[in-house]
């Protein structure tokens, strides 16, 4: 698992689906190898910092707050808008000499074997049906990949 960014043309490649957060500068954590519909993909999930305090607990990870996060939002890691990517469409997300980024990777390698459960079980529920409102279209991105 690691913090990247995401390559422009790709984002754009899935501008399509309206969910797809497009900053391009945006840190993601890549995960390899996660199981949909019987086939293992490679998942980018954005880290955002304004993710709504109804938004069930299940959808997302909490990281630290943020200077940017509006009070009553949530910063972490949003399972619901986790996209489909080749390894090649992620480059690394520098955190050298920033502190907050330092302190956010640290929290995710701690985490991670939760985080990976965490999205793998909402692959699950998503394949069964269960389609939060503001989730991304994983079976259309798929067919873009």
């Amino acid at each position: 698992m690691r913090l990247v960014k995401i390559k422009p043309e790709v984002l754009k490649k899935y501008s399509a689906d309206k969910q797809i957060m497009q900053k391009d500068e945006r840190p993601s954590v890549l995960i390899m190898r996660l199981l949909y519909k019987g086939q293992n993909y490679t998942f980018a999930v954005p880290v955002r910092s304004n993710i709504p305090a109804a938004s069930p607990k299940d959808e997302y990870f909490p990281l630290p707050t943020r200077s940017t996060t509006k009070d009553g939002r949530r910063h972490g890691i949003h399972y619901i808008k986790m996209f489909p990517i080749k390894p090649s469409d992620a480059v690394l997300y520098r955190t050298d000499g920033n502190l907050y980024a330092a302190l956010v990777k640290g929290v995710i390698d701690k985490h991670e074997k939760q985080i990976i459960k965490e999205c793998q079980d909402y692959l699950q529920w998503y394949e069964n049906g269960r389609h939060p409102e503001y989730a991304t279209d994983i079976d259309y991105l798929l067919t873009l990949l």
